[in-house]
């Protein structure tokens, strides 16, 4: 039996032809739409910054003057024009200067706009969307800084106080001073002081390692937890009166296996510094050992 059709066309290449069609047909439809955009603004007189963002990463970096100088990378995504133009619609940035306090905050259907303006995510959005802040501040500017998706979060050389949190990705702070709160669920945590801080001061991490520097000298009181990892510092401790986990000195340095809050005197004793992950290693360091 032949296999040409009355017109002399194979039907292997009838098969072929056909399958590369669907082929281009499928590349079309996956194909999305994309738009950026770069935005930059100052705002002088700043003391605190709120920047409370959705997709995408925040760094900041200290810097000489007393303005703060914000970059914001605005990325939208659809799979059709409808789509881009709902995007365009729903997502937005509110920016607002009350005073000294600076606050941006990534704007949509995801917010409940209610008095803490928290984010519902339950059914997703029918485009994707991202935004990148690159900011310089005045060296003592207290930062709150929040991100949740495909995300960093990286601040260096500041010296006041902090409130920082992520979700999907991990914090990095370099050179800071300051106390307050670092905080993420799946990432790592990884801190180095250039100035122990002198109020109470917390790293949280739900699957993701606790790593962080001290200078010499460091007096303390801290409060370790892991459940699938192990607890480590270089500095010389005491086991504060709650503990009832005796430290194993390996190497030069203390380590612990505990599935309960280990606490330890550091240097005589001072601001409460607790450290809590859940699968991840806690590293209290010694940056001058």
């Amino acid at each position: 039996m032949s296999a040409r059709d009355d017109g002399g066309v194979g039907i292997k290449q009838l098969l072929a032809l056909a399958l590369a069609l669907s082929m281009v047909a499928g590349c079309a439809v996956a194909q999305q739409l994309e738009e950026k955009s770069t935005d930059r603004k100052t705002f002088t007189g700043a003391r605190e910054l709120i920047i409370d963002n959705i997709t995408g990463f925040i760094e900041v970096t200290a810097g000489t003057s007393n303005t703060v100088e914000v970059e914001i990378e605005k990325s939208l995504k659809a799979r059709s024009q409808d789509r881009m133009d709902l995007a365009k619609k729903e997502i937005s940035l509110a920016v607002k200067q009350d005073g000294g306090l600076v606050q941006l905050v990534v704007d949509g259907p995801f917010r409940c706009h209610c008095s803490e303006n928290s984010t519902n995510f339950h059914g997703g959005l029918p485009y994707d969307f991202a935004y990148n802040f690159k900011v310089r501040v005045p060296r003592d500017i207290y930062l709150e800084l929040k991100t949740v998706n495909d995300s960093h979060v990286l601040v260096e050389g500041t010296t006041g106080d902090y409130k920082i949190s992520n979700v999907n990705g991990g914090i990095e702070m370099r050179e800071v001073e300051g106390s307050g709160s670092v905080h993420t669920v799946n990432g790592q945590v990884k801190v180095s002081f250039a100035r122990n801080p002198k109020a109470a001061t917390s790293f949280k991490s739900v699957n993701g390692t606790l790593d962080v520097t001290f200078r010499g000298g460091l007096k303390a009181d801290a409060k370790m937890k892991t459940m699938n990892g192990g607890l480590y510092t270089d500095f010389p401790v005491t086991a504060l009166p709650v503990s009832s986990v005796q430290p194993e000195r390996r190497d030069g340095g203390f380590v612990w296996k505990s599935n309960r809050m280990t606490g330890v005197r550091i240097g005589g004793g001072g601001p409460e510094l607790s450290f809590e992950t859940l699968n991840g290693n806690v590293l209290i360091k010694n940056r001058e050992k």
